[in-house]
């Protein structure tokens, strides 16, 4: 145990979507492992004092500072049902960084895993390839628990589904972080913008988003046409941003990261952002699971010295 607050070690960073959540909850990131050049960028900016590694197949179990959690969200290029028919699994080129991660994760056995992916993973060769990953992690003293939470519910206005994995070390304590006794409130109809729901930071989304997405390939689909259903919604929600950069993005003044029509311009800075922002976690679905976890640490901590008392 630190003592201090809970240290994360953050693979496949992004623009620091994880690391963002995991601070809001009183955590203190360490390090951060990002091959992008962009998103390096980001994070230097961001985190200027934090130890950036760079490429996770380039570090070594010894380069890494004492961390209680590792998160992450591994590349889903080749889980993804948006690659319907082309999707090579858990072994692809892409997807299949997720055994480097695993073979860190072997070498120093953190307390806590924080994992990110598309809902996607789930299914990959008929559920063989989730298979593995909780084999993995089952193998090495890992209890996985696992849950999808789309975006929507935590106060912004898009869909975004994702699973969640979060594993716990020597204990079964993963499956309280993602999974609240008692019934759980959601929305009583979908696409209004208001949600019922019990996450701590409940209220509103807003009624209209800033940023409204249009797929040429996918205008005139209905949202009932699975995960090829792009194209323009203005029921005070947006679909998924698309990080191949395929799509137009049309946003408002309001708009923090300022981001005009991408079409025309995929090379540049903007094109650079809609990318990122297309890779990245939604923060406060993070920040909720976060939090739950550093308690459940916490209650952890108090059990074990209760136990050696």
């Amino acid at each position: 145990m630190s003592g201090g607050p809970l240290r994360v070690a953050s693979f496949f960073t992004g623009i620091g979507g994880f690391d963002l959540a995991c601070e809001l909850a009183g955590m203190k990131v360490v390090c951060q492992s990002e091959i992008n050049r962009f998103c390096q960028g980001v994070l230097f900016k961001q985190w200027p004092q934090v130890k950036q590694l760079g490429d996770i197949n380039e570090i070594e179990a010894d380069d890494l500072p004492d961390a209680d959690v590792w998160c992450g969200g591994f590349p889903c290029q080749d889980v993804s049902l948006a690659n319907q028919g082309k999707r090579e699994g858990i072994g692809g080129q892409r997807s299949g960084l997720f055994f480097r991660f695993s073979e860190l994760i072997a070498q120093r056995l953190p307390r806590w895993l924080l994992i990110e992916n598309v809902p996607g993973l789930l299914n990959s060769h008929q559920g063989r390839d989730f298979q593995i990953l909780v084999g993995t992690l089952d193998e090495l003293g890992y209890c996985v628990a696992w849950r999808v939470f789309d975006a929507k519910y935590f106060g912004t206005p898009q869909r975004r589904r994702r699973v969640f994995i979060v594993a716990s070390f020597g204990n079964i304590r993963a499956a309280e972080v993602l999974f609240e006794q008692g019934p759980t409130q959601v929305a009583t109809r979908a696409g209004l913008g208001e949600r019922e729901i019990t996450s701590y930071t409940a209220g509103k989304s807003a009624q209209e988003p800033d940023c409204y997405i249009i797929q040429h390939a996918g205008i005139g689909r209905k949202h009932t046409a699975g995960p090829q259903a792009k194209g323009y919604r203005a029921d005070g929600e947006t679909y998924t941003l698309d990080s191949r950069g395929g799509a137009d993005a049309v946003c408002k003044a309001s708009d923090a990261f300022r981001m005009r029509k991408v079409a025309g311009v995929p090379s540049g800075l903007d094109g650079n952002r809609y990318r990122a922002l297309g890779n990245a976690v939604s923060v406060p679905v993070v920040e909720w699971i976060a939090r739950r976890l550093a308690s459940a640490d916490k209650a952890s901590a108090v059990e074990n010295d209760t136990g050696s008392g």
